[in-house]
């Protein structure tokens, strides 16, 4: 082939290698690539960044040094495009993404591919688990309240022995260890798990609950698990307003997108939201809503409703979309 026809195949490769390094250099940059990818992955798009800012290098080189025909041992297995029509076909695969890439804003997953695929008040895997566990664990769990009640019982009695002031102060800090310790009774005796019970005891005792982003999707399914222990409990959260045909213009749903690996596989979840003037918020709008949880049951099982008493407009944040965390009680 001739040498400078090739040599305008190298540029043309050239500039879809750096095209896509600066869109990609661009998504990191501009912190937007959790729109696309989630925090766990982000470490394997610096590395792509690198290895194509390598290949990027490696292909300029050849436009000035030059090479044969063919690059490898492959006989004629990698030929580049030998007509026009072909060049444009070919390339048009590689430069049509990169430039849709940076021309095309960005938009976070809303009620359009909610609606789509469903969103999530009551987990399907949380009503099983309920199911299978209740009963496996209640003559275990019999057996075990019985014993920490006696030595509940037996700490309390020792407690108000008489004691000197300074012996008294000193004792304080194992009473709030047996409340706490009989909050965690509370909830392990469900037989869900450390885990959920972890994030029941850390959620309960908090005044008025902040679901955050941290915590959005443990907590949740935690408060879908003790439904009737969390009702009557103050709780705050944010997300995007949702609302299904069949909704009251008293009801929406604040939302959240959960994404796992990138938003193709994302599922939505969310607390639904009872208000007065709730139809005033406008579909995909940002809300942080503060209110009481109310205990209803839907198709035999418990489910709590947020009774908004404040609702208020906010901006959506630069990461939109929640995970579940393995340490979701201890790290909020």
């Amino acid at each position: 082939m001739d040498q400078n026809k090739l040599k305008r195949h190298h540029i043309m490769r050239s500039l879809i290698l750096a095209g896509i390094t600066a869109l990609l250099a661009y998504l990191i940059l501009s912190e937007t690539l959790s729109h696309y990818l989630a925090p766990r992955l982000h470490m394997f798009s610096y590395v792509t960044l690198v290895i194509l800012a390598l290949l990027t290098i490696v292909s300029i080189r050849q436009i000035f040094v030059g090479s044969s025909v063919y690059d490898c041992d492959c006989e004629e297995q990698h030929k580049v495009p030998r007509t026009p029509m072909g060049s444009l076909l070919v390339y048009s695969l590689f430069i049509l993404p990169i430039v849709m890439g940076f021309v095309m804003p960005d938009k976070i997953l809303g009620s359009d591919v909610a609606e789509k695929r469903g969103i999530t008040l009551l987990s399907n895997d949380v009503r099983k688990l309920a199911d299978v566990t209740a009963s496996a664990n209640m003559n275990a769990n019999a057996a075990e309240n019985a014993e920490q009640e006696a030595e509940v019982k037996e700490d309390a009695e020792q407690s108000v022995e008489p004691q000197s002031e300074a012996t008294n102060q000193a004792a304080l800090p194992p009473v709030q260890a047996t409340n706490d310790e009989q909050l965690r009774q509370r909830f392990s005796n469900g037989g869900f798990g450390d885990f959920y019970t972890d994030i029941a005891v850390f959620l309960h005792k908090q005044p008025v609950i902040e679901l955050n982003d941290k915590v959005f999707l443990d907590g949740l399914t935690t408060m879908e698990l003790y439904a009737k222990e969390f009702a009557g409990k103050e709780l705050e959260t944010m997300g995007f307003v949702y609302r299904q045909p069949d909704f009251t213009k008293q009801q929406f749903v604040v939302a959240r997108f959960s994404v796992t690996c990138c938003t193709a596989d994302s599922s939505v979840y969310g607390v639904l939201v009872e208000k007065e003037d709730a139809n005033k918020w406008a579909k995909d709008s940002w809300v942080k809503v503060r209110g009481k949880l109310e205990l209803r049951q839907v198709d035999g099982y418990d489910m709590l409703v947020l009774k908004a008493s404040q609702v208020e407009a906010v901006s959506a944040p630069k990461d939109p979309y929640v995970y579940y965390s393995f340490e979701a009680a201890t790290d909020s």
